[in-house]
């Protein structure tokens, strides 16, 4: 079976998409979760300048979350987004990037600056400017450190850190996450580790170490489907590295274990 693999642009705007349709993203409506898991719906959403939620439930009413009060702030679905999407599927990376970047600043806070962000630091690979993607990314974390644990700003920091060669920042960075107390946090890592090796061009190192999130974090259960990301990503090294046996291996790995996954369809199976 062969693969369909694309160039660095493809691979960015597949992201998106998978984001965009994979039901990780929230609906168009402004809520509050607490930190007891429920919820809480409003009409309109913003923060304070000294950091407080303030979500309009109806006219004329509002309830007030300080910070540590609550889980996640999300605002209203920004129109912006989807066309960013678009724009960067076409390729039309400084179209989105300008659509996205006054995003970052209204939504800071409220979910959406994470994936808006994100979405403009994948624009800055795809178009050759990684320098840039990680300024982006610094810039993100600067104006709300809570990004700094968040799992897409995080993962948009990983990939702007390897396409602009600063490996050494990585490394120390996934092995916080790996000796966490997080499974997930750390078979992310893994998987990243795996992109770092390749990006040195450490092939058989990055096979092992996506081999190695799909066995040892089997039981990891997440809407990002990294055991057959990981395998897909194995298959595609030992294709690199002519080894077509081992890449036949992991792709029937993955079509048997993982037949629904957007890493299937990616490798030409059917959802």
């Amino acid at each position: 079976m062969k693969m369909r693999t694309g160039g660095k642009g493809q691979r960015a705007a597949a992201w998106a998409m998978a984001a965009l349709a994979g039901g990780t993203l929230a609906a168009s409506a402004a809520y509050v979760t607490r930190l007891d898991g429920t919820r809480q719906d409003g009409i309109d959403i913003r923060i304070t300048p000294d950091g407080n939620v303030v979500l309009t439930t109806a006219p004329g009413q509002q309830a007030t979350f300080a910070p540590g009060q609550y889980q996640v702030a999300v605002a209203d679905r920004p129109p912006e987004y989807d066309k960013a999407v678009q724009l960067y599927s076409g390729r039309k990376y400084d179209e989105a990037i300008a659509l996205l970047g006054p995003v970052t600043t209204r939504l800071r806070g409220l979910f959406w600056d994470a994936y808006a962000g994100a979405l403009i630091i994948q624009a800055q690979i795809a178009k050759g400017d990684a320098a840039g993607a990680v300024g982006t990314a610094d810039r993100l974390v600067a104006a709300n450190p809570a990004l700094a644990a968040n799992p897409v700003a995080q993962d948009a920091l990983w990939q702007a850190l390897i396409a602009a060669k600063l490996y050494d920042r990585l490394e120390g960075l996934l092995a916080k996450e790996m000796e966490g107390d997080s499974r997930l946090n750390a078979a992310r890592a893994q998987l990243a580790r795996g992109d770092l090796r390749q990006g040195q061009n450490r092939l058989e190192e990055a096979v092992m170490d996506y081999l190695r999130t799909a066995l040892l974090f089997n039981d990891v259960k997440d809407e990002s489907e990294i055991q057959a990301e990981a395998l897909f990503k194995a298959a595609g090294v030992l294709q690199r590295n002519k080894d077509a046996r081992g890449a036949q291996h992991c792709l029937k790995q993955l079509l048997d274990r993982y037949p629904a996954s957007r890493a299937a369809a990616r490798a030409g199976g059917k959802k």
